[in-house]
């Protein structure tokens, strides 16, 4: 997962307009999934786990979208768990930890992005889209 991660960091620096909302929805989820408490706020930081995934998925799966394709792959394959395991952990009494791990070693992927040469204004190689 951190493999993923590394890359994305690595190969999506291009374009960062869309970085600091993409690091404000994992921040987000990720201190829903950390402070919820079982009943409602759970279902709803599982829904919004769920709901941040599919449209990451969804954005990775255009044809405009300049990741490298091994990179995409990789991508949609950890959305599509992510996805499966919220919907399971909301039928089930599933530990949460595994999306608050998968979640946070993906904003800090975005947060090293952040602080590299491109982020700072250096000159991109290629586009890219905020996933």
């Amino acid at each position: 997962m951190r493999q993923a991660a590394a890359q994305y960091q690595r190969t999506s620096a291009t374009s960062l307009a869309g970085r600091p909302t993409e690091c404000a929805a994992f921040n987000m989820v990720i201190r829903d999934l950390s402070e919820c408490t079982p009943g409602p706020t759970r279902l709803a930081a599982l829904g919004r786990n769920h709901a941040l995934w599919s449209l990451l998925v969804k954005d990775l799966s255009l044809g405009d979208n300049a990741l490298p394709e091994g990179l995409k792959a990789s991508l949609i394959r950890l959305g599509l768990w992510s996805m499966r395991y919220s919907t399971l952990a909301m039928l089930r009494d599933l530990s949460l930890q595994p999306l608050i791990e998968v979640n946070r070693n993906l904003l800090e992927g975005l947060l090293a992005q952040q602080s590299t040469p491109a982020a700072a204004g250096a000159p991109a190689t290629a586009p890219s889209r905020p996933v």
